[in-house]
Order: C-alpha cells, then sequence, then structure tokens
C-alpha cells in the first residue's frame, strides 16, 4: 500500500514537470524530471503509454522529446541543453547515458577555470560545452550501461548493444557494439520473425 502511494505522488510530481500529452504514463519510484537553469515544463515532452525509471534533465531549455510507447530503465539518465529525440516503440534499457554535450569544456585552459569555480557555477553549466542535437528513431533497442554522445542520429530499427559508447550515426535496422561502436550487423529487418502464440 505504502509503495502505491509513492507511485501515485511520483506520477503526480513528474506529470506536472512535463508535457505529458495523456498522463497515461508510468513514473516509477526511482524516476525523475529536473528542469535547470530557466527550462520548463513544455521542454521535455512525453506521449502515452511511456514508462519512465530514468531521470530526465533539461537545462537552459534544453528539449527531451519521447515518443509512445516507449520504456526507459532504472539509472538511466538523459540530460540535454540542445535537443534530444527519442522515437516510439523505443527500449532504452539501465544505466544508459543519453547526452546532446560534453558536460564540461574540452580547451585545457577552460577547464582550469572551471575548477577554480564553486559547484553549481555558470562556467560549470553545460551550455558551455560542445551540445549538438541527439536522434533516436522508432523501435530502437539501446543496451545496458551503454552512452548515446552529442550529434548522434540512431536510425530505426537499430540496436545498440550492451557497453557500446556511440560517437557516430548508426543506420537503421544495424545492430553497433564496442567503445568506439562500431557496425557488426546489417539488415536485421530482414531477419524471419518470430510467431508468438
Amino acid at each position: 500500500m505504502f509503495r502505491k502511494i509513492l507511485l501515485l505522488l511520483k506520477k503526480y510530481k513528474n506529470s506536472r514537470l512535463c508535457e505529458n500529452r495523456t498522463r497515461d504514463c508510468f513514473f516509477g519510484l526511482f524516476s525523475s524530471i529536473c528542469l535547470l537553469h530557466g527550462s520548463k515544463p513544455k521542454d521535455i515532452t512525453i506521449q502515452e503509454n511511456c514508462r519512465l525509471n530514468g531521470s530526465l534533465m533539461s537545462a537552459y531549455g534544453g528539449k527531451i522529446s519521447i515518443g509512445k510507447n516507449t520504456d526507459i530503465g532504472k539509472d538511466t539518465i538523459v540530460r540535454s541543453v540542445d535537443n534530444i529525440v527519442i522515437g516510439s516503440y523505443c527500449a532504452i534499457s539501465t544505466g544508459i547515458v543519453i547526452t546532446d554535450n560534453n558536460s564540461h569544456p574540452v580547451n585545457p585552459f577552460d577547464r582550469i577555470i572551471v575548477q577554480k569555480t564553486l559547484p553549481h557555477s555558470f562556467e560549470r553549466s553545460w551550455i558551455n560545452s560542445d551540445h549538438n542535437p541527439v536522434l533516436i528513431g522508432d523501435n530502437c533497442w539501446i543496451g545496458e550501461n551503454s552512452r548515446i554522445c552529442k550529434g548522434v542520429v540512431i536510425g530505426n530499427g537499430a540496436v545498440v548493444a550492451a557497453n557500446a559508447v556511440v560517437t557516430k550515426n548508426v543506420p537503421p535496422n544495424s545492430i553497433v557494439a564496442g567503445n568506439p561502436a562500431r557496425i557488426v550487423k546489417t539488415d536485421i529487418d530482414k531477419i524471419i520473425p518470430r510467431k508468438f502464440k
């Protein structure tokens, strides 16, 4: 009973922090939505029948859009200062990081300045790092503990293997694996479908 009450409170809180079109989503006990540095609920859009067990973080108006019937697993972090689009019918496993920014400057001199500042100061914010949109197509499967980096487009029907670090675009209906991720299989849409009873 106590767990049910906590889940209802979590759903109420999270649905107020995002643009949830149908209110028909499941927000797990460990899910969270964070709006930082001026981001607003309209910056995060979640469509119907999604299941969120991870964290969505928007800063400086970064957009996050999640299509219908998509699962986001526990300990997964989606963080945006630019734009992240996740399609419909996606399975995003546990422990994944999907980010459209580097979260820190790359230039060594800029990093010295950052290290001299206090936590949560403007110099440490994601908006000061390189950032590019991320697009994950429909019906993608992202394996646990993988990382999707800024500027990546993952085509419809693609699979990202567990522990992969994706730094380049992934063609539709292909499987990528490794660090950095490389294509290991293509045309997986041609595999004969299983007949479910």
